[in-house]
Order: C-alpha cells, then structure tokens, then sequence
C-alpha cells in the first residue's frame, strides 16, 4: 500500500510469479532463481529477453472469438458441489429424515398367501349347447390359457361379494374396495396355479380372510359348474315351444300364400310364361322381317309407276268407276274417228271440226267425272299423269299389285303392334310371378331353416339332460393357509439404503437445477468456458477491503500477500502481451456495477508503478467517481472533468501519489452534466494521445458497460479494455450482452479479469506463502494446486 511520502521500496518479484503465469500459458520452463530482483535496478533489455519464449503472447486486440461449449466437467462438477454443499445437504437430509419418521411411525405390515389350481376343463364354458352331439370336456393347453380373464374374475364383485357378510361378521371395517385394494392375485408362469396373497397389519385377519376366500372360490366354480348345464337346458326347454309355433306359423303362411296366387308348382309356371313370352317374341321378329319385305315391294311398283301410294289408289278408284270407264271408251271411239277421217279428209271439214267438237266435250265429261269421284285437289294431282285418260291394263296390273301390297303392309303393322302389347303384358306377367315366386321361395327357406333349428334345440335338449349327469373336478387349494409371523414392511436396511439413495439423487438433481438457473459467474474456468477469452488474471476475495476507507493506506501487509502476487501477475501478463509493442494505455470497465474494476484499476496502477513505470490513473467515471476514496491525501475538487471543459494546466491538476512518485493520479472532477460528450470529445482525444506520450502506461477507469456508452469511447482511442467480471456478482446474460456490443463497436478487448475469487488459489500463491513461511532455501519444492 501507498504510506506518506516512504522512500521507494525494493519490492521482491520473486520467479514464481513469473513461472505461475508460464505455465498457465501452456509454457513449460526452468524454474528461475530466488534471489531478490530489486525493480528500479531492472535492466532495460529485461521484457525484450522474453520475446524468444514461444506461446507466451496470452491476446491479441482481435475479433471476439466464439464462446466454446458448456460441457460439465469434472472439475467443473467439483466446484458446483462446493457452491451447492448446502442445497445439496437439505434436499438429501428432509427425504432421508423423511424415510426415517417414516420407519418410525409406520405399523408392521404381514402378508401370506396360498395357492389355487384353476381346473382347465372348459366343457361348461366353451362347448356349444345346441351342437348335434354330446359335449365333452376339452382341456386348454397352458400357453392358450387366458389367465388374466380368470384372475379378473376372482378379484370381481360377483365372486366376493357372497363372502362379505361372513368376513364384516368379524371385522366390520372391511368392505369391498378395501379386501381387493389389499388383495393381489398373481399367475405362477408355466402353471395351472395362480397366488392368491393378502396384506394387512392384523396376521389373525389376514389367516382368517384368506380362509374365506379359498372356500369362496371353490364353492363359486362348484356352483358355477351345477348351474351352467341347468340354466342351458332351461333355456333349451324355454326357446323350443317358440321354435314350434314358429315353424306352424310359416306353414300357414305358406298354404295361405299359395292359394292366393294359384300356385300348383311354381317353376313350372314360371317355364309356362317364359316359354310364351319367347314365341311372342319371335313372331314380331318375323312380322318384323315381313314388314321390310313388303316395304321393299312397295318402294319397287311406286318407281315403276313413278306415281305414290295415294295417286295409284286414285286411279285404281276410276278404273273401277262404269261412268268414267263408258265415257273412256266413247273418247277412245271418238279419237279412232278422228284418226280415220283425218286421212281422208281435211282438216277444216265439218265432219272432222264435228268429231273435234264431240272429242273435247267428252274430255270435259270426263273431268267432271274424276272431280266427283276424287275430288278437286286429287284431280290436280293426277290429271297430268299418264293413263288417267287411257289406262293401260299392264299399269292396272301393277297398280293392284301396289294396292295389295299396301294393305299387306297395313295389316303387318297392327300385327306389329298387337304383338308389342301382348310382349308388354307377357313381360309383365313374367315379373309379377317372379315376385310371386321370390315371395314364395323366402317362405319355403325360413320354414325349412325353423324346422332346422327346431330339431338343434330337440337335439340339444337330449344332450344337455346327459350332460346334467357328468361331473367336473373344481378348482383346489394346494397350499396351507396360516397367519403370517414375520412383517413385510417396515424393512430398515433396505428403506434406509433406498431413501438415502433417493436422497441423494434428489440432491444432485436439486443442486443440478439451481446451477443451471443460476445466471452468474462462479469461476475462472466458467468465464473461459463461456466466453471464450482469454483470462489475463485472477484476484482473491479480500473481505478486509469492504471496510477499507483508504484502501491503499490501511493495508500496506498486501504487499507481501498472495493479493498483491496475483495484480503482479496480471502486469506480468499485460506486459507479455506484445513484448515487441508495449502496452502505454488501456481502459478498465466492468459489465455492472459493483464488481470491482476501481480496485483493480488502483492496485494495477499501484503494481505498475513499483515495477519502474511512469503510470497515470485516470478516473473517468465522471458519474459516480470513486479513485480519490481509495488514495489517501487525495482530493476531487478538481479533475478530468475540469481539464476537459477548461484550460487548466495539467500539472496543476495531475496528483502525485504520497507513496510512490511513479504513480500519478487524475481524478475525475465535478460531475458534470453530460459525462458522455465530455468522453467523446476532441479535447479528450488529445489529451489521451498527451498521456500516452508522457507516460510508460496510462490506466483509465470508466463507468460500467452496460448501459453506458463512456468506456467505448475512451477504449477505442486507448491500447485496448480489460472487462473486469466479479465472480458471484456479475449475470451471464448482460457479460454477453456487453460483448456483442464491444464486438460490433469494434473495441479492442484485451481479456478478461476474473476478481473476487473464494477458496481459489493460483499455483503462485501457495508457492509464494510456503516460500516465505519456510525462508530461503536452496531447494524448489513442488506445488499442488488447490482449488
């Protein structure tokens, strides 16, 4: 610690320190020399010597590397046991005292059992009443055996009922769900023979329910066996009068049905009606081919005629016609005259325009006539056609053979038709009497199916009044059944060995959870594990220094501590850093408040400076300044933020330690408004860049990091930051928070500082204590670590 104003002191930097820190790096190196090192009388080529030393470099100011896997370790698993002794210790001691009271207030519990033989005849249960034989009994292999049905069924209300009246006789409390709650039935594999076991803390209670049980359930499988065959057979007497009249039922409806619809024997009506529908059919097929015959017929006489059917009909009608045929003739006379005379004579001759004259007025006679007969329309129709003023008897002819081929085909058309009707009707015919017969068939099949099951139950009767006779043996008790002498619970040893385990794997289990819901830094090793950094230094839990007013001034002995060995450690490992550029600036900062970094940042400065460094301490925590508490004989009425809002002198403002002049101390000043801007301005800045040239090492420390934007300001403008996380202290989730930050903002990170470590000793330490404690000795004595 800093006294008033002491001369320098000789400080002893002993080579455990620096081997402590070699072989935390991985290096392995001879073990140095134990003679005192006085610090003002280092050479200057001391650091450079330890560039050749390979791996030593512990970090470099580069991107923030992933943090590894959280695997739990075994030693990691030894320092949860530590934390959680006392969690671990209650959970295990309430379940192991509870198995204790347990043993203690619990009454004896007995049990006994005994041993039944299930018969495996199944002539009762599985043949078939109504078979046509006589049943006979057929044994189950084992392996078809259902036994669980069984077991179920001697558990069953059914079967325990009865008992209940004689068991309450004697002890009332027992009731139904109680005796199967107590009782356990169990099958002995391979076997015809199921355990029957009962518990209780009475033994006389359970000898005498056991007892009621076994004659319970043979006097059950006796009774079953007498009443099955009789409960059949009653049945079989009960359902054959109903079989009976059921069978004279469907004769009745039979007769009845046939007398209705007049059947004598249905299939050969049936043929009868089938074989008419078919000759039915066959004559419209051939009126059918008659009828495309005369059609074609008809179609040849019309295309020799060149006249329709209508049109012959018209002549035929005129051809048969007297009057028309007589004045035919006379015109036919008149014409002969006219072609005879018209050789001899002219043309102009009386005689011939006579004839003439005669000719036209039978022509008109004519017409009037065919008029009368057919009518005007018709007349139109034939009038130019050739023959209708002379017919031809060849064109007669074959106008009959077109009339009489026209009727031909008429007549073949009603035929078709009559013959459609009568198929129709046929076919209705055939339908009907195929419901009829359908009808018919399903009565004659239900009256032979009630005769069928009419004779099954006459059948059955007979072999049920044999089976009547027959005995079966019941199910047997095999095994003795007396009250139990010795209890089955409690069992000390083994519910002392049980609850002492369940203790303990409910210990570990409890310990377990509360670490992982735990959110804070416990170890060193958790913060590498996390993090993935590289960890500079450890700092012991010191409690003196909670009550410490000046802490620097009260504490001198820390000097010759393992405290001050382990701040050494950590200038050691920021000087190996980068042997070829030295460290001139850093900032110290922690994720939250309260973990430590002021301290630190004073005790580092304070190491720095014994070891011969120019070192300033800058406090720019300009919110809540806390350097000037910790030096004694320092004031705070001016400072950092006076230096950089004024144009104050520097040296006016910079104070000297009184214990050492190689530690210079710049406090943090009135608290100003804005901490922020003052940080981030130009004018600090340049005084960072004025420090840094003045001074072999500039330590600035600044308010925490989460929340607060000061310490990235000064970082990046310095070497690098140190994150200072207290163990026990800092939370998992805002240490991560600040170095995602740090890590998008691009700060150079120098490493971590684990402070505040409990029953955690480096291997330097205990060298350290036991080198002192044992004086200068020639031989180096081997260290284990404890940790």
């Amino acid at each position: 610690m800093i006294g008033l104003r002491q001369k320098p002191r000789k400080i002893k930097l002993e080579d455990c320190s620096l081997r402590s820190q070699l072989l935390n790096s991985g290096v392995t190196t001879p073990v140095l020399s134990r003679s005192a090192i006085q610090l003002d009388n280092l050479p200057s080529n001391f650091f450079s010597m330890t560039q050749n030393v390979e791996n030593l470099t512990l970090f470099k100011p580069q991107a923030l590397p992933k943090p590894q896997s959280d695997p739990w370790e075994l030693h990691q698993l030894g320092a949860i046991a530590r934390r959680r002794l006392v969690v671990f210790i209650a959970v295990s001691g309430v379940i192991i005292a509870g198995v204790i009271c347990k043993q203690w207030l619990q009454k004896p519990i007995y049990k006994q059992q005994f041993q039944l033989m299930l018969d495996s005849a199944t002539s009762d249960s599985d043949s078939n009443p109504l078979a046509d034989s006589p049943r006979r009994s057929a044994v189950v292999p084992l392996q078809f055996r259902d036994f669980k049905t069984e077991i179920e069924v001697l558990a069953s209300y059914k079967v325990i009922s009865p008992l209940l009246p004689t068991i309450q006789s004697r002890y009332p409390d027992i009731d139904y769900r109680q005796l199967v709650k107590q009782l356990k039935i169990k099958h002995k594999e391979n076997t015809a023979i199921v355990e029957v076991s009962y518990q209780d803390t009475d033994p006389e209670k359970i000898e005498f329910v056991l007892d009621k049980l076994a004659e319970g359930y043979t006097a059950y499988y006796l009774e079953k066996l007498q009443t099955s065959s009789k409960q059949a057979l009653k049945l079989v007497e009960a359902l054959s009068p109903q079989q009976r009249q059921r069978v004279d039922q469907l004769q009745v409806q039979l007769q009845r049905f046939r007398r209705q619809n007049n059947l004598v024997d249905p299939e050969k009506q049936s043929q009868v009606l089938t074989e008419r529908l078919s000759n039915i059919i066959q004559q419209r097929q051939e009126t059918q081919a008659l009828l495309g015959e005369t059609q074609s017929t008809i179609k040849d006489l019309q295309q020799q005629l060149g006249i329709d059917f209508k049109q012959a009909v018209a002549l035929s009608v005129l051809g048969e016609d007297p009057n028309y045929l007589a004045l035919l003739e006379k015109l036919q006379r008149v014409d002969a005259k006219i072609a005879s005379e018209s050789v001899k004579l002219s043309d102009e001759h009386p005689s011939l325009i006579a004839l003439r004259e005669e000719r036209q007025h039978l022509l008109s006679l004519i017409q009037q006539q065919v008029i009368n007969l057919l009518g005007i329309q018709l007349f139109k129709e034939i009038q130019q056609l050739p023959g209708v003023a002379s017919p031809s008897k060849i064109r007669t002819e074959i106008i009959e053979k077109l009339i009489a081929a026209s009727n031909q085909f008429q007549a073949l058309l009603a035929r078709q038709k009559a013959l459609a009707i009568a198929e129709n009707q046929a076919r209705r015919n055939l339908q009907q009497f195929a419901g009829i017969a359908r009808q018919y068939a399903d009565l004659s099949r239900d009256l032979e199916i009630a005769n069928q099951s009419l004779n099954r139950f006459l059948v059955a009767k007979e072999n049920l009044q044999i089976e009547t006779a027959r005995k079966v043996p019941p199910w047997q008790v095999i095994s003795r059944i007396e009250a139990p002498n010795k209890p089955i619970s409690p069992n000390p040893v083994r519910d002392l060995l049980l609850g002492g385990f369940a203790g303990l794997l409910a210990g570990i289990g409890t310990a377990i959870a509360v670490e992982k819901f735990d959110n804070k830094y416990h170890s060193p090793e958790e913060i590498q594990d996390n993090t993935g950094l590289t960890l500079l230094g450890t700092i012991p839990f010191q409690k003196e220094l909670k009550a410490a007013t000046n802490q620097l001034t009260h504490y001198g002995n820390y000097t010759l501590s393992h405290y001050w060995e382990a701040y050494i450690s950590l200038q050691t490992n920021l000087d190996f850093l980068d042997p070829d550029k030295p460290l001139k600036s850093l900032v110290i900062s922690s994720a939250l408040p309260g973990e430590g970094k002021s301290t630190i940042a004073v005790y580092l400065a304070q190491v720095a400076a014994s070891m011969g460094k120019r070192v300033l301490l800058i406090d720019a925590d300009l919110r809540r300044p806390t350097i000037h508490t910790r030096v004694h004989s320092l004031t705070n009425v001016w400072g950092l933020s006076n230096l950089i809002s004024g144009s104050f002198p520097i040296e006016n403002i910079i104070q000297i330690s009184p214990e050492n002049e190689n530690l210079h101390i710049l406090t943090a000043g009135k608290t100003p408004p804005n901490p922020a801007q003052l940080l981030s301005s130009s004018k600090m800045r340049d005084l960072l860049v004025q420090f840094q040239k003045s001074y072999d090492l500039v330590i600035v420390d600044t308010p925490p990091l989460h929340g607060f934007a000061d310490a990235k300001f000064l970082a990046s403008q310095t070497n690098g930051l140190i994150m200072v996380i207290g163990l026990d202290k800092t939370e998992k989730t805002a240490a991560k928070q600040v170095l995602n930050d740090l890590q998008i903002s691009h700060i150079p990170l120098l490493g971590m500082v684990a402070n505040g470590i409990k029953g955690y000793q480096q291997n330097y330490t205990e060298y350290y204590n036991h080198y002192y404690s044992q004086g200068t000795k020639d031989k180096f004595l081997p260290l284990k670590a404890s940790r």
